[in-house]
């Protein structure tokens, strides 16, 4: 009898302590997947939502709300007047602002209530957009999925692909307020027949706007910052070289290209400081498979020629771009960890204003190309 008295009792227990009491359906829900921040003519903060319709009356699959606000907490506020469930912020995959905004403003202000509040997570993607917000949120794409679905797979994509970084919120936190590196952050656009991911935009210490990378551009970031995902896909124009075959079956009035898989790249990089400036020597080996040629040529005789053509390539691209990103004063590669770890005294010296710094600095990287394999078709 003791031992079914306490059966009872546990089984009364564990409904009562089933959280049932509490429950929300679904659809008296508003689950807002995306923000969305702009800034109107007037300088005013423009701000938006998007969410899924649960409702089977509603013929819309999601439902957008825009509203003039001062802040990111109060336009949770006034979308809560407004939404016809109760709002779970908790879901959130996305935040997206302007790049106009992001000239005037930087993004801390909008991001503060996002790390004080334990219920939003620290994996939404942060976003820039090349055009208005409004462009972007109002879109009713037929072939689409829905708009807030529809963002994050463009975005997950673009990441995939090395086409453009990748930058959560809790990502953003650590790229604002460490010393030795600058946020950089995914960048799209809308075009007619849908959004397209352009590359990357790069932000000062401040979250401000600075300057926008390409897709190439942003692969070759990745590459420098170790988070490419391979394979790496290299297209190269080719010279005039003396290797290259005749064929009667090519334009010979053409470019001929070659496109290669970088399928492995190792770093090894060193730090010196002289003449108050540090040098940054990187060498970056990089295994690669052939995936297509537009000539003919002995690829057996002349696989090394070819190497050392895409290794040259590669070079005076990695070179240029750190090049352009130190004339506006900008380090997303992270040199400033670097500089940290090997020349730690004289990084102290500079380190609340590294990205000046390195401006100064003189980088090289050295990359070698190794052909692993060039297809089954000679």
């Amino acid at each position: 009898m003791a031992k079914r008295t306490k059966a009872i009792l546990a089984c009364l227990l564990l409904v009562i302590a089933s959280g049932c009491g509490d429950r929300v359906n679904v659809e008296d829900t508003t689950m807002p997947l995306v923000y969305a921040f702009d800034m109107t003519e007037d300088h005013q903060l423009m701000m938006y939502q998007a969410s899924p319709n649960f409702s089977k009356e509603s013929e819309k699959m999601f439902q957008v709300y825009g509203s003039k606000v001062h802040t990111n907490r109060q336009g949770r506020e006034v979308f809560n007047s407004t939404s016809p469930g109760i709002i779970s912020p908790g879901k959130l995959q996305v935040l997206m602002f302007s790049e106009r905004m992001l000239k005037k403003q930087g993004l801390m202000p909008y991001l503060d209530v996002i790390y004080r509040d334990p219920k939003n997570t620290g994996t939404m993607r942060i976003v820039a957009v090349k055009d208005s917000i409004s462009s972007v949120m109002n879109s009713e794409f037929t072939d689409k999925p829905i708009l807030p679905l529809y963002l994050t797979e463009v975005i997950d994509v673009g990441k995939k692909y090395n086409n453009t970084v990748f930058t959560t919120a809790q990502d953003a936190h650590i790229l604002l307020f460490d010393k030795g590196i600058t946020p950089a952050i995914s960048e799209i656009k809308k075009e007619e027949k849908g959004l397209v991911v352009t590359g990357s935009a790069l932000l000062n210490k401040q979250g401000e706007y600075v300057m926008s990378l390409s897709r190439r551009e942003s692969a070759l970031l990745l590459m420098l910052q170790k988070k490419a995902k391979m394979p790496v896909v290299f297209t190269v124009r080719m010279p005039r070289l003396s290797f290259k075959k005749p064929n009667v079956l090519q334009d010979t009035k053409g470019t001929d290209y070659i496109t290669v898989n970088v399928s492995d790249i190792g770093h090894k990089i060193s730090v010196e400081h002289k003449d108050d400036r540090f040098f940054f020597d990187m060498k970056m080996k990089c295994t690669v498979v052939l995936s297509e040629r537009t000539f003919d040529m002995d690829m057996k005789k002349e696989q090394e020629r070819l190497a050392a053509v895409i290794t040259d390539q590669l070079e005076k691209e990695l070179n240029g771009l750190i090049k352009k990103v130190q004339a506006r004063k900008l380090d997303p590669f992270g040199f400033g960890w670097k500089a940290r770890a090997q020349q730690y005294q004289y990084w102290k010296k500079v380190e609340n204003n590294w990205p000046k710094a390195f401006s100064k600095a003189t980088v090289t990287v050295t990359p070698t190309v190794e052909i692993l394999t060039y297809g089954v078709v000679e």
